[in-house]
């Protein structure tokens, strides 16, 4: 995913998180930063760096690449009807690639290799309660029960040098961190920062993906999104955040909001475990809709739309991928919310 991508799926996650009216708090907090989610949901590609670690889960069945014989370990075996009692309500990928050959086989992430994206999303999550947990006024209403008159008396009645109910963190760095972590659930659902085979600097060995694949399909699905003068967010801008996630290009394959195929609904589902969990089955889900779709080491994404069914079929996982990546950073960040709130 790039950079166009990457602000859409958060401002789009913040319209479901509003549409939900599950957390109207969240809502305010992250809408009265909205001007930074072009940097913020940006930060982990220009700032932290972590790309070749943190931005990829790479899963494997063939023993050649992942120097075991995965066949033998019989519980790494996680097949469609497992997956789909793991993962809550809708998934597209995982529909799409129901019928994948590799979820019938038994498939793990390279052990030293494969990237550690699961640990990334729940290390940031639990931070964002703990940033809550310590942030500044006024965002220590939305943790304690006290009234507002009880919390501002307590603060007359002490000495400077006893306030410590406001350390550390101010709502502008804990809106970013939402922002970051949206970065890492976006790119747990590119189908090839889940699939072995795009990896390396030999891909002509053992069946790997051609190097130009990877970028030559987020460079066209760049194209699909709002460009960065609308979705820079600012006061000079009298757009809404409806309207911008709306502000598609002429030519754009999104059709999230207008195709009742892919459309988001104001319903979001929890998780059936932690962030780490999820973000497992998440992987999962998109390394198997890569094997399926990505079924020969195509050379650029002009082969993977040679003909009109291929175009079809891309535009088809295309909606899929952006309505699930969508709904997860909604969920995902709704789950860190709620940590702080309980």
């Amino acid at each position: 995913m790039k950079q166009r991508a990457h602000a859409w799926v958060a401002l789009r996650a913040l319209k479901s998180v509003n549409d939900s009216n599950r957390a109207p708090n969240l809502v305010e907090l992250l809408s009265y930063y909205v001007a930074d989610v072009w940097d913020g949901a940006w930060l982990p590609d220009t700032l932290i760096v972590d790309m070749h670690y943190g931005h990829i889960f790479k899963m494997d069945s063939d023993p050649q690449r992942l120097g075991s014989d995965v066949s033998q370990e019989v519980w790494m075996k996680v097949p469609y009807r497992q997956l789909r009692r793991k993962l809550r309500c809708r998934r597209l990928c995982l529909e799409y690639a129901r019928d994948s050959a590799v979820l019938e086989r038994p498939y793990k992430s390279h052990p030293t290799e494969g990237g550690h994206l699961p640990n990334r999303v729940i290390a940031i999550s639990q931070t964002i309660g703990d940033m809550l947990k310590m942030s500044d006024y006024p965002l220590i209403f939305y943790a304690r029960r006290k009234k507002r008159k009880a919390f501002e008396q307590d603060l007359i009645q002490q000495k400077v040098k006893d306030l410590s109910l406001s350390p550390i963190f101010s709502a502008r760095q804990i809106a970013l961190m939402f922002f970051v972590l949206s970065h890492y659930i976006t790119d747990a659902h590119m189908p090839l920062h889940c699939d072995f085979r795009d990896f390396g600097s030999d891909r002509s060995t053992m069946g790997r993906l051609p190097r130009e694949l990877h970028p030559s399909i987020e460079e066209l699905w760049e194209s699909y999104f709002p460009p960065k003068e609308t979705l820079v967010l600012h006061e000079h801008l009298r757009l809404s955040i409806d309207e911008v996630v709306s502000s598609l290009p002429e030519d754009s394959l999104i059709v999230v909001d207008t195709d009742d195929r892919y459309k988001l609904t104001p319903r979001i589902c929890g998780t059936a475990g932690d962030e780490w969990q999820e973000m497992v089955h998440i992987a999962r889900a998109s390394y198997a809709l890569s094997r399926k779709w990505i079924d020969v080491p195509y050379g650029h994404v002009n082969d993977l739309i040679a003909s009109p069914a291929k175009r079809e079929e891309f535009k088809d996982v295309t909606n899929r991928i952006f309505h699930d990546a969508v709904e997860s950073v909604a969920r995902l960040w709704l789950k860190a919310w709620q940590r702080f709130l309980d």
